[in-house]
């Protein structure tokens, strides 16, 4: 394997003096890689390394968490999600702040023994994230759950809003960092349609700087001969059908929806929701949620930042008004915010 400094000479030698080019990383563990490594620090001044859609408590719509927080006042409730979401600020607060009955789990199993070990409420699974955490959650669902146990689903399609991102000629994207964690689950192949359909370079990368470090060389290297693909420098992990068991259960237990992003709106066949034939278990349905108009925060920018068309730098409340101790925003809120990540490096 080639030395780190190797590598980033190669990487200077193939960035071309006339052009800018723009790589997009679409995961908040690349981004924190990226970023506490100084990676940007060691490019070429025309080299852009973007942080993109990688956080999925920074999408998750301000609907979905107030009405978690409605559940969590109910008496015969009890309310269960990722610790992150309870710090997410809404207009009307946060979960932590302005809820009543909830826990914090780090994996889909606990909700299951909370539902065994309190029969007499009802636990609702605030299910959040992108295919990474919704297999597990289909995995909850194929073990069989309790019958007090019910699923607030708000997962997100990576690919979907990556091709959303590609059609948007403001960002200017000329190759993806494709997030490794995800494609574990949905594989490389998932990747495809961005080098075949778009002719844009994508990588799917490990978490390690030397990997990520591998993974901007093999796009501009693809950009510099003409030969776009989709390339794995992480093949330890991430295989190219996936994990296909984990697939199976994803479609048999949820089914593709038209779906709001926080800051961004409503993208088609971007979500995942519960299917028909498992409504008993779907707290939307159960519980008769509504849809809550999102509401604007002065000043905040954050769909902008998730959209990869602004820096937190670019946001007048960063590291002003808004830190990871009084988020303002989303993005602040999770370690795989890109908020929060350049709050602490830069």
């Amino acid at each position: 394997m080639k030395k780190t400094q190797d590598i980033i000479k190669l990487i200077h030698s193939l960035v071309p003096d006339n052009k800018k080019i723009r790589i997009m990383n679409v995961c908040g563990s690349h981004e924190h890689t990226i970023a506490f490594s100084g990676m940007r620090s060691l490019m070429p001044e025309n080299l852009e390394i973007i942080p993109g859609p990688g956080c999925p408590v920074c999408v998750c719509p301000e609907s979905d968490i107030i009405n978690a927080i409605n559940l969590s006042k109910k008496d015969d409730i009890i309310l269960v999600t990722y610790g992150d979401m309870l710090r997410v600020p809404t207009q009307q607060g946060s979960i932590r702040a302005e809820g009543r009955n909830f826990r914090m789990i780090t994996s889909p199993f606990e909700a299951i023994n909370i539902a065994r070990t309190n029969p007499d409420k009802k636990i609702v699974f605030f299910s959040i994230g992108f295919e990474t955490t919704t297999a597990p959650t289909a995995g909850i669902l194929e073990m069989g759950v309790p019958e007090n146990l019910f699923i607030l689903s708000s997962h997100r399609l990576t690919p979907t809003i990556m091709e959303v991102l590609v059609k948007d000629a403001e960002i200017g994207i000329d190759g993806f960092i494709a997030p490794g964690h995800v494609s574990a689950i949905v594989g490389s192949n998932a990747w495809n349609v961005f080098s075949e359909k778009y002719g844009i370079p994508t990588v799917v990368a490990g978490f390690e700087a030397d990997n990520l470090l591998l993974g901007i060389l093999e796009i501009l290297r693809q950009l510099k001969d003409g030969s776009v693909r989709t390339s794995n420098v992480y093949s330890g992990v991430v295989k190219s059908e996936g994990n296909v068991r984990a697939q199976k259960l994803m479609e048999k237990y949820f089914e593709v929806a038209d779906v709001n992003w926080r800051g961004v709106g409503y993208i088609p066949a971007s979500g995942l929701e519960l299917r028909d034939r498992y409504a008993e278990r779907n707290a939307r349905e159960v519980f008769e949620l509504e849809e809550i108009k999102e509401a604007k925060i002065p000043g905040c920018i954050c769909g902008a930042i998730i959209l990869g068309k602004a820096y937190p730098s670019a946001c007048k409340l960063f590291k002003k008004a808004c830190t990871p101790k009084a988020p303002k925003g989303p993005c602040m809120v999770s370690f795989e915010g890109a908020c929060n990540i350049w709050y602490k490096t830069n």
